[in-house]
């Protein structure tokens, strides 16, 4: 069985540049995040078509994914934006998402730009896809002027599993040696909080940890399946 918290907060800006969508069903879970580009005009449109777009082409995608397929094809952001006449340069944002099949085991890992995925597989494997900005702060992403690839990564699963998503405002916080045991803490905790109260709660220890001195926009999706459940 599958259970998930999420919580997408805004920062100090006028408008909340990130995004999330979850999708579940008896075969398959699929979460998405993208972080808007604050300097573009519509960076968070951009960032919630991005999500919604993704999150119903991946429902249906058999796994393992190749970087060529579909929605995954390098340029077609730019391609299905200007086929409604409007600029990529404006639609920026970064996007990271995950895919499990339940029947096949199998997980999909995609990424383009800074939004962090940590994966931890049958309290064993430890995958990590966190890219280095650059000495500017600047990152890769869907939209402006270059062609980015999705960095794709394929895995199964035996039993347990641990997936946690999220945009640069949360990720940036964590480093990777405290990861593994923040996310058993985490399941441990709300397992036992009923499902309609685990985000509301999340949200509320999310704004408690960073408080005010962490002025971005803050999103996560967190997923996990224990091997005795």
């Amino acid at each position: 069985m599958f259970n998930h918290i999420q919580t997408s907060i805004i920062g100090v800006h006028s408008q909340k540049q990130d995004a999330i969508k979850y999708y579940e069903d008896e075969s398959r879970v699929v979460a998405v995040v993208a972080d808007g580009l604050g300097s573009k005009e519509r960076s968070a449109e951009g960032a919630k078509l991005v999500c919604r777009l993704l999150c119903r082409e991946l429902r249906g995608k058999p796994l393992p994914l190749e970087p060529t397929e579909g929605l995954l094809t390098p340029g077609w952001w730019q391609s299905y934006l200007t086929s409604r006449e409007c600029d990529p340069n404006d639609y920026c944002t970064t996007c990271s998402f995950v895919v499990v099949d339940k029947l096949t085991q199998r997980i999909c890992l995609g990424q383009i730009g800074d939004s962090p995925i940590f994966v931890h597989i049958d309290d064993d494997e430890v995958v990590e896809m966190r890219p280095e900005k650059d000495f500017a702060n600047c990152t890769d992403c869907l939209g402006g002027g270059q062609i980015c690839v999705f960095d794709i990564k394929n895995y199964s699963y035996r039993s347990s599993l641990r997936v946690f998503i999220s945009t640069d405002g949360i990720g940036d916080e964590l480093s990777s040696e405290v990861l593994p045991g923040l996310l058993d803490y985490l399941a441990e905790k709300y397992q036992a909080y009923q499902r309609c109260a685990r985000s509301r709660q999340f949200t509320k220890e999310i704004k408690a940890c960073l408080g005010s001195a962490n002025r971005d926009d803050k999103s996560a999706i967190y997923i996990w399946k224990n091997s005795r459940m």
